[in-house]
Protein backbone atom coordinates (compact mmCIF):
# COMPACT_ATOMS: atom_id res chain seq x y z
CA UNK A 1 0.00 0.00 0.00
CA UNK A 2 1.29 3.53 -0.92
CA UNK A 3 2.22 5.94 2.18
CA UNK A 4 1.22 9.78 1.73
CA UNK A 5 4.67 10.88 1.40
CA UNK A 6 5.19 8.82 -1.73
CA UNK A 7 2.16 9.99 -3.35
CA UNK A 8 2.53 13.25 -2.61
CA UNK A 9 6.13 13.03 -4.34
CA UNK A 10 4.54 11.38 -7.17
CA UNK A 11 1.70 14.03 -7.80
CA UNK A 12 4.33 16.49 -7.88
CA UNK A 13 6.59 14.39 -10.45
CA UNK A 14 3.72 14.75 -12.68
CA UNK A 15 2.88 17.94 -12.10
CA UNK A 16 6.88 18.89 -13.15
CA UNK A 17 6.60 16.47 -16.05
CA UNK A 18 3.81 18.37 -17.48
CA UNK A 19 5.14 21.40 -17.12
CA UNK A 20 8.00 20.57 -18.98
CA UNK A 21 5.86 19.28 -21.91
CA UNK A 22 4.09 22.06 -22.33
CA UNK A 23 7.00 24.30 -22.08
CA UNK A 24 8.68 21.99 -25.36
CA UNK A 25 5.28 22.29 -27.26
CA UNK A 26 4.91 26.05 -26.77
CA UNK A 27 2.99 27.59 -29.10
CA UNK A 28 3.47 31.08 -31.23
CA UNK A 29 -0.34 32.46 -31.24
CA UNK A 30 -0.83 34.91 -33.57
CA UNK A 31 -3.78 37.89 -33.36
CA UNK A 32 -6.32 35.91 -35.11
CA UNK A 33 -6.56 32.95 -32.82
CA UNK A 34 -8.80 33.11 -29.41
CA UNK A 35 -11.60 35.90 -29.21
CA UNK A 36 -10.53 37.17 -33.08
CA UNK A 37 -11.64 33.49 -34.76
CA UNK A 38 -15.25 33.38 -33.37
CA UNK A 39 -16.98 33.93 -36.70
CA UNK A 40 -17.82 30.99 -39.44
CA UNK A 41 -17.97 34.02 -41.53
CA UNK A 42 -15.09 36.50 -42.30
CA UNK A 43 -17.38 38.31 -43.69
CA UNK A 44 -19.58 39.02 -40.82
CA UNK A 45 -16.86 39.28 -38.87
CA UNK A 46 -15.75 42.32 -41.25
CA UNK A 47 -19.21 44.01 -41.15
CA UNK A 48 -19.15 44.16 -37.02
CA UNK A 49 -16.16 45.25 -36.91
CA UNK A 50 -17.20 48.36 -38.04
CA UNK A 51 -18.59 48.90 -34.65
CA UNK A 52 -15.40 50.51 -33.52
CA UNK A 53 -13.96 53.79 -33.99
CA UNK A 54 -12.36 54.51 -37.27
CA UNK A 55 -9.18 56.51 -37.54
CA UNK A 56 -10.27 59.24 -39.53
CA UNK A 57 -13.05 59.68 -36.50
CA UNK A 58 -10.03 59.56 -33.99
CA UNK A 59 -8.32 62.12 -36.16
CA UNK A 60 -11.43 64.05 -35.48
CA UNK A 61 -11.38 64.09 -31.92
CA UNK A 62 -7.73 64.74 -32.28
CA UNK A 63 -8.24 67.60 -33.56
CA UNK A 64 -10.30 69.59 -31.40
CA UNK A 65 -8.12 68.27 -28.19
CA UNK A 66 -5.14 69.89 -30.08
CA UNK A 67 -6.94 73.52 -30.48
CA UNK A 68 -8.10 73.45 -27.15
CA UNK A 69 -4.42 72.70 -26.07
CA UNK A 70 -2.67 75.19 -28.66
CA UNK A 71 -5.41 77.48 -26.85
CA UNK A 72 -4.40 77.47 -23.26
CA UNK A 73 -1.83 79.92 -22.60
CA UNK A 74 1.89 79.86 -21.29
CA UNK A 75 0.74 80.92 -17.88
CA UNK A 76 -1.82 77.83 -17.62
CA UNK A 77 1.15 75.36 -17.74
CA UNK A 78 3.91 74.66 -16.08
CA UNK A 79 7.38 72.25 -16.58
CA UNK A 80 7.55 68.57 -15.55
CA UNK A 81 10.10 66.11 -14.50
CA UNK A 82 9.95 63.08 -16.51
CA UNK A 83 11.11 59.88 -14.55
CA UNK A 84 12.11 56.32 -15.64
CA UNK A 85 13.82 53.61 -13.84
CA UNK A 86 15.51 49.91 -15.47
CA UNK A 87 16.19 47.77 -12.67
CA UNK A 88 18.82 44.17 -13.58
CA UNK A 89 16.45 41.00 -12.52
CA UNK A 90 19.42 39.50 -10.28
CA UNK A 91 19.08 35.69 -11.52
CA UNK A 92 18.27 36.66 -15.04
CA UNK A 93 19.44 39.60 -15.67
CA UNK A 94 16.45 41.04 -17.59
CA UNK A 95 16.16 44.93 -17.44
CA UNK A 96 12.68 45.70 -16.04
CA UNK A 97 11.90 49.37 -17.23
CA UNK A 98 9.29 51.67 -15.21
CA UNK A 99 7.31 54.22 -16.40
CA UNK A 100 5.01 55.51 -13.74
CA UNK A 101 2.11 52.28 -14.05
CA UNK A 102 3.67 50.77 -17.61
CA UNK A 103 6.33 48.48 -17.73
CA UNK A 104 8.46 45.92 -20.08
CA UNK A 105 11.53 43.84 -19.83
CA UNK A 106 14.93 44.16 -22.15
CA UNK A 107 16.50 41.16 -22.09
CA UNK A 108 19.27 39.72 -24.55
CA UNK A 109 19.60 36.71 -26.64
CA UNK A 110 21.21 33.19 -25.09
CA UNK A 111 24.77 34.13 -27.21
CA UNK A 112 25.28 36.92 -24.81
CA UNK A 113 24.19 35.61 -21.74
CA UNK A 114 20.44 36.63 -21.70
CA UNK A 115 17.16 34.55 -22.38
CA UNK A 116 15.55 35.94 -25.05
CA UNK A 117 12.45 37.16 -22.65
CA UNK A 118 12.54 40.86 -23.83
CA UNK A 119 12.89 43.49 -26.02
CA UNK A 120 16.71 44.23 -26.79
CA UNK A 121 17.25 48.04 -26.71
CA UNK A 122 18.86 49.45 -30.12
CA UNK A 123 15.93 47.80 -31.88
CA UNK A 124 12.91 49.57 -29.55
CA UNK A 125 14.71 52.63 -29.62
CA UNK A 126 14.40 52.48 -33.39
CA UNK A 127 10.55 51.89 -32.59
CA UNK A 128 10.38 54.78 -29.85
CA UNK A 129 11.91 56.80 -32.67
CA UNK A 130 9.39 55.46 -35.32
CA UNK A 131 6.24 55.60 -32.88
CA UNK A 132 6.80 59.45 -32.33
CA UNK A 133 6.45 59.97 -35.63
CA UNK A 134 3.46 58.49 -36.25
CA UNK A 135 1.64 60.32 -33.63
CA UNK A 136 3.36 63.69 -35.51
CA UNK A 137 1.47 62.77 -38.48
CA UNK A 138 -1.55 62.45 -36.47
CA UNK A 139 -1.12 65.35 -35.06
CA UNK A 140 -0.17 67.58 -38.26
CA UNK A 141 -3.04 65.75 -40.49
CA UNK A 142 -5.75 66.52 -37.79
CA UNK A 143 -4.66 70.14 -37.76
CA UNK A 144 -4.47 69.95 -41.86
CA UNK A 145 -7.70 68.44 -42.05
CA UNK A 146 -6.19 65.44 -43.75
CA UNK A 147 -8.17 62.03 -43.41
CA UNK A 148 -6.17 58.95 -42.73
CA UNK A 149 -7.62 55.32 -42.74
CA UNK A 150 -4.75 53.43 -41.63
CA UNK A 151 -1.06 54.09 -41.27
CA UNK A 152 2.43 52.61 -40.27
CA UNK A 153 6.12 53.09 -40.32
CA UNK A 154 8.92 50.97 -40.37
CA UNK A 155 12.14 52.55 -39.34
CA UNK A 156 15.86 51.21 -39.39
CA UNK A 157 18.97 52.31 -39.30
CA UNK A 158 21.57 51.83 -42.13
CA UNK A 159 25.39 51.78 -42.19
CA UNK A 160 27.94 54.87 -42.69
CA UNK A 161 29.09 55.55 -46.46
CA UNK A 162 32.26 56.47 -45.21
CA UNK A 163 34.42 54.91 -42.66
CA UNK A 164 33.94 56.43 -38.78
CA UNK A 165 35.80 56.11 -34.99
CA UNK A 166 31.97 56.27 -33.88
CA UNK A 167 30.63 53.74 -31.66
CA UNK A 168 28.11 51.19 -32.96
CA UNK A 169 24.71 52.25 -32.36
CA UNK A 170 21.81 52.54 -35.01
CA UNK A 171 22.22 55.62 -36.89
CA UNK A 172 21.34 57.08 -40.95
CA UNK A 173 17.58 56.14 -40.02
CA UNK A 174 15.25 55.60 -43.39
CA UNK A 175 11.29 55.53 -42.29
CA UNK A 176 8.92 54.15 -44.56
CA UNK A 177 5.71 55.42 -44.04
CA UNK A 178 2.65 53.07 -44.97
CA UNK A 179 -0.40 54.93 -45.47
CA UNK A 180 -3.91 54.76 -46.70
CA UNK A 181 -5.39 58.47 -47.59
CA UNK A 182 -7.42 60.28 -49.85
CA UNK A 183 -4.37 63.17 -50.07
CA UNK A 184 -3.09 64.23 -53.05
CA UNK A 185 0.78 63.93 -53.42
CA UNK A 186 1.28 67.20 -52.87
CA UNK A 187 -0.59 67.31 -49.46
CA UNK A 188 1.04 64.18 -48.05
CA UNK A 189 4.60 65.48 -48.77
CA UNK A 190 3.78 68.47 -46.91
CA UNK A 191 2.21 66.28 -44.14
CA UNK A 192 5.42 64.18 -44.22
CA UNK A 193 7.65 67.19 -44.13
CA UNK A 194 5.71 68.90 -41.17
CA UNK A 195 5.40 65.83 -39.35
CA UNK A 196 9.18 64.90 -39.06
CA UNK A 197 9.27 68.82 -38.27
CA UNK A 198 7.40 68.43 -35.44
CA UNK A 199 8.05 65.15 -33.64
CA UNK A 200 10.13 65.82 -30.81
CA UNK A 201 11.68 62.61 -30.46
CA UNK A 202 13.14 63.23 -34.06
CA UNK A 203 14.35 66.68 -33.11
CA UNK A 204 15.78 65.20 -30.17
CA UNK A 205 17.94 62.64 -31.76
CA UNK A 206 19.13 65.55 -34.40
CA UNK A 207 21.06 67.12 -31.57
CA UNK A 208 23.80 66.32 -29.30
CA UNK A 209 22.83 66.20 -26.24
CA UNK A 210 24.64 66.57 -22.84
CA UNK A 211 24.06 64.03 -20.04
CA UNK A 212 24.97 63.92 -16.29
CA UNK A 213 25.37 61.40 -14.15
CA UNK A 214 26.09 60.52 -10.34
CA UNK A 215 26.48 56.90 -8.35
CA UNK A 216 24.61 55.59 -5.42
CA UNK A 217 26.92 52.97 -4.11
CA UNK A 218 25.72 50.95 -1.49
CA UNK A 219 28.84 48.43 0.23
CA UNK A 220 27.70 44.29 0.13
CA UNK A 221 29.31 41.87 1.80
CA UNK A 222 32.89 40.80 -0.11
CA UNK A 223 31.75 37.23 0.20
CA UNK A 224 28.56 35.12 0.08
CA UNK A 225 27.03 32.40 1.75
CA UNK A 226 27.23 28.89 0.43
CA UNK A 227 23.32 28.64 1.17
CA UNK A 228 22.54 32.06 -0.65
CA UNK A 229 20.46 31.87 -3.72
CA UNK A 230 21.89 32.43 -7.07
CA UNK A 231 21.78 36.53 -7.66
CA UNK A 232 23.10 39.22 -10.02
CA UNK A 233 26.80 38.23 -9.07
CA UNK A 234 26.27 34.45 -10.24
CA UNK A 235 24.83 36.16 -13.28
CA UNK A 236 27.29 38.19 -14.09
CA UNK A 237 29.84 35.11 -13.89
CA UNK A 238 27.62 33.58 -16.39
CA UNK A 239 27.35 36.42 -18.53
CA UNK A 240 31.64 36.60 -18.73
CA UNK A 241 31.43 32.96 -20.21
CA UNK A 242 28.87 33.90 -22.58
CA UNK A 243 31.01 37.00 -23.57
CA UNK A 244 33.82 34.83 -24.62
CA UNK A 245 32.02 32.31 -26.34
CA UNK A 246 30.57 35.53 -28.35
CA UNK A 247 33.47 37.06 -29.08
CA UNK A 248 35.43 33.63 -30.31
CA UNK A 249 32.57 33.10 -32.58
CA UNK A 250 32.58 36.70 -34.10
CA UNK A 251 36.39 35.92 -34.30
CA UNK A 252 35.63 32.79 -36.39
CA UNK A 253 32.93 34.98 -38.89
CA UNK A 254 35.74 37.65 -39.29
CA UNK A 255 37.96 35.15 -40.20
CA UNK A 256 35.71 33.36 -43.14
CA UNK A 257 34.61 36.48 -44.34
CA UNK A 258 38.30 37.27 -44.77
CA UNK A 259 38.82 34.44 -46.30
CA UNK A 260 35.57 34.76 -48.77
CA UNK A 261 34.00 31.69 -47.74
CA UNK A 262 30.16 32.35 -47.69
CA UNK A 263 28.06 32.20 -44.21
CA UNK A 264 25.57 29.60 -43.26
CA UNK A 265 22.01 30.63 -43.07
CA UNK A 266 22.27 30.18 -39.24
CA UNK A 267 25.21 32.91 -39.10
CA UNK A 268 23.84 35.20 -41.50
CA UNK A 269 22.13 38.04 -39.84
CA UNK A 270 19.28 39.75 -41.76
CA UNK A 271 18.28 43.65 -40.23
CA UNK A 272 14.81 44.46 -40.30
CA UNK A 273 13.67 47.68 -38.66
CA UNK A 274 10.27 47.42 -36.13
CA UNK A 275 7.08 47.98 -36.74
CA UNK A 276 4.69 50.96 -35.62
CA UNK A 277 1.41 50.03 -36.39
CA UNK A 278 -1.26 53.26 -35.42
CA UNK A 279 -4.69 52.17 -33.93
CA UNK A 280 -7.62 53.46 -34.78
CA UNK A 281 -8.20 54.89 -31.25
CA UNK A 282 -4.79 56.47 -31.90
CA UNK A 283 -2.76 54.17 -29.77
CA UNK A 284 0.72 53.14 -31.40
CA UNK A 285 1.50 49.60 -31.09
CA UNK A 286 5.45 48.74 -31.16
CA UNK A 287 6.09 45.41 -32.52
CA UNK A 288 9.99 45.21 -31.27
CA UNK A 289 12.20 41.88 -32.27
CA UNK A 290 9.06 40.28 -34.28
CA UNK A 291 7.37 39.58 -31.23
CA UNK A 292 6.91 41.68 -28.32
CA UNK A 293 4.19 44.24 -28.30
CA UNK A 294 4.81 48.32 -26.52
CA UNK A 295 1.71 50.62 -26.58
CA UNK A 296 2.42 54.06 -26.88
CA UNK A 297 -0.30 56.63 -26.25
CA UNK A 298 -0.84 60.46 -24.80
CA UNK A 299 -2.81 61.59 -21.83
CA UNK A 300 -6.12 62.44 -22.25
CA UNK A 301 -5.97 66.54 -22.55
CA UNK A 302 -4.30 65.43 -26.09
CA UNK A 303 -6.77 63.29 -27.26
CA UNK A 304 -5.39 59.66 -25.66
CA UNK A 305 -6.89 57.42 -23.23
CA UNK A 306 -3.12 57.01 -21.45
CA UNK A 307 -2.92 53.03 -22.06
CA UNK A 308 0.75 53.64 -22.09
CA UNK A 309 3.89 55.53 -21.62
CA UNK A 310 4.65 58.38 -23.95
CA UNK A 311 6.94 58.57 -26.57
CA UNK A 312 8.95 61.12 -24.74
CA UNK A 313 8.77 58.70 -22.05
CA UNK A 314 10.24 55.76 -23.56
CA UNK A 315 12.70 58.00 -25.36
CA UNK A 316 14.63 58.23 -21.64
CA UNK A 317 13.58 55.06 -21.00
CA UNK A 318 16.00 53.19 -23.51
CA UNK A 319 18.61 55.13 -22.28
CA UNK A 320 18.07 53.46 -18.84
CA UNK A 321 18.00 49.74 -20.19
CA UNK A 322 20.71 50.36 -22.18
CA UNK A 323 23.09 51.50 -20.22
CA UNK A 324 22.08 49.27 -17.31
CA UNK A 325 22.78 46.52 -20.01
CA UNK A 326 26.20 47.61 -20.73
CA UNK A 327 26.30 47.84 -17.36
CA UNK A 328 26.03 44.05 -16.81
CA UNK A 329 28.60 43.43 -19.47
CA UNK A 330 31.19 45.62 -18.53
CA UNK A 331 30.79 44.52 -15.15
CA UNK A 332 31.08 40.90 -16.15
CA UNK A 333 34.76 41.79 -18.58
CA UNK A 334 36.18 43.74 -16.03
CA UNK A 335 35.48 40.68 -13.30
CA UNK A 336 33.32 43.37 -10.88
CA UNK A 337 31.07 41.70 -8.32
CA UNK A 338 27.59 43.36 -8.41
CA UNK A 339 25.03 42.35 -6.12
CA UNK A 340 22.24 44.76 -7.42
CA UNK A 341 21.87 47.21 -10.57
CA UNK A 342 19.07 49.45 -11.01
CA UNK A 343 19.33 53.03 -13.48
CA UNK A 344 17.22 55.83 -13.03
CA UNK A 345 17.00 58.69 -15.35
CA UNK A 346 15.19 62.17 -14.75
CA UNK A 347 14.63 64.75 -17.68
CA UNK A 348 12.49 67.85 -18.01
CA UNK A 349 9.85 68.58 -19.86
CA UNK A 350 8.43 71.92 -20.31
CA UNK A 351 4.65 72.10 -22.08
CA UNK A 352 4.98 75.51 -22.38
CA UNK A 353 7.37 75.31 -25.73
CA UNK A 354 6.68 77.50 -28.67
CA UNK A 355 4.17 79.79 -27.01
CA UNK A 356 4.09 83.30 -26.46
CA UNK A 357 7.13 84.06 -24.26
CA UNK A 358 8.46 80.47 -24.51
CA UNK A 359 9.37 80.20 -28.55
CA UNK A 360 13.00 79.17 -28.06
CA UNK A 361 11.94 76.62 -25.42
CA UNK A 362 12.51 72.55 -26.74
CA UNK A 363 9.74 70.31 -27.10
CA UNK A 364 11.54 67.58 -26.47
CA UNK A 365 13.54 66.40 -22.89
CA UNK A 366 16.05 68.36 -21.09
CA UNK A 367 18.50 68.58 -18.73
CA UNK A 368 19.36 64.59 -18.47
CA UNK A 369 20.50 63.23 -15.77
CA UNK A 370 20.74 59.72 -14.77
CA UNK A 371 21.51 57.91 -11.49
CA UNK A 372 23.57 54.36 -11.18
CA UNK A 373 22.32 52.61 -7.98
CA UNK A 374 24.90 49.68 -7.49
CA UNK A 375 25.10 47.18 -4.35
CA UNK A 376 28.87 45.97 -4.73
CA UNK A 377 32.13 45.17 -2.40
CA UNK A 378 33.77 47.32 -4.90
CA UNK A 379 35.07 50.81 -3.64
CA UNK A 380 33.48 54.08 -5.46
CA UNK A 381 36.76 54.28 -7.56
CA UNK A 382 36.38 51.58 -9.02
CA UNK A 383 32.64 52.03 -9.91
CA UNK A 384 33.39 54.71 -11.55
CA UNK A 385 35.91 53.21 -13.63
CA UNK A 386 33.28 50.52 -14.28
CA UNK A 387 30.92 53.69 -15.35
CA UNK A 388 33.57 55.53 -17.45
CA UNK A 389 34.06 51.86 -19.61
CA UNK A 390 30.44 51.85 -19.82
CA UNK A 391 30.00 55.33 -21.13
CA UNK A 392 32.49 54.33 -23.27
CA UNK A 393 30.78 51.87 -25.61
CA UNK A 394 27.39 52.20 -24.82
CA UNK A 395 25.02 52.81 -28.02
CA UNK A 396 22.40 54.94 -26.79
CA UNK A 397 24.50 57.29 -24.39
CA UNK A 398 26.50 57.12 -27.55
CA UNK A 399 23.46 58.03 -29.89
CA UNK A 400 22.03 61.01 -27.53
CA UNK A 401 25.68 62.63 -27.07
CA UNK A 402 26.74 62.63 -30.97
CA UNK A 403 24.39 64.30 -33.07
CA UNK A 404 23.51 65.12 -35.52
CA UNK A 405 21.23 62.09 -37.03
CA UNK A 406 19.95 61.81 -40.39
CA UNK A 407 16.36 60.91 -41.25
CA UNK A 408 15.24 60.17 -44.76
CA UNK A 409 11.19 59.19 -45.35
CA UNK A 410 9.74 56.78 -47.99
CA UNK A 411 5.94 57.30 -48.46
CA UNK A 412 4.15 53.94 -49.45
CA UNK A 413 0.67 54.06 -50.11
CA UNK A 414 -2.20 51.86 -49.18
CA UNK A 415 -5.28 50.14 -49.26
CA UNK A 416 -8.09 51.90 -50.99
CA UNK A 417 -5.86 54.71 -51.70
CA UNK A 418 -2.81 52.55 -53.35
CA UNK A 419 -1.28 53.71 -56.43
Amino acid sequence: MMNNSLKVVLVLAVVWTVRIQAQAQYVEYTDQQGPQSVFVNPDVKQRLAQNAVTLREHLLHRRAALLQWQSLPASELQPVTLRVQAVAKNRGGQRELRVRRFHYLGDCGYSHGGQDSGVDTPTTAQAVFASDLADSFLNQAALLGIPIDSLSIELHGRPDTEKTDRVYYPRNFLYTVYIDTPATDAELQKLTALAEANSPVVNFIKKAIELTHDIDLQPSPKSRKANTLAGLREYLQGKRQAQQASRQQAEKLRKQLKAGQELSRRERKEQTGPIVRVLSNGVRELTVNGKYLILHDNPEYLGGSNTGMTSRENLLGVLATCITHITEGQAAQLNIPLDSLALSVEAKWDPRAGRNGFEQVHDYPTDIHYTLHVKSPENKQRIEELLEAVEKVCPMYNLFKDGPQIFEARIVRTGKNKK
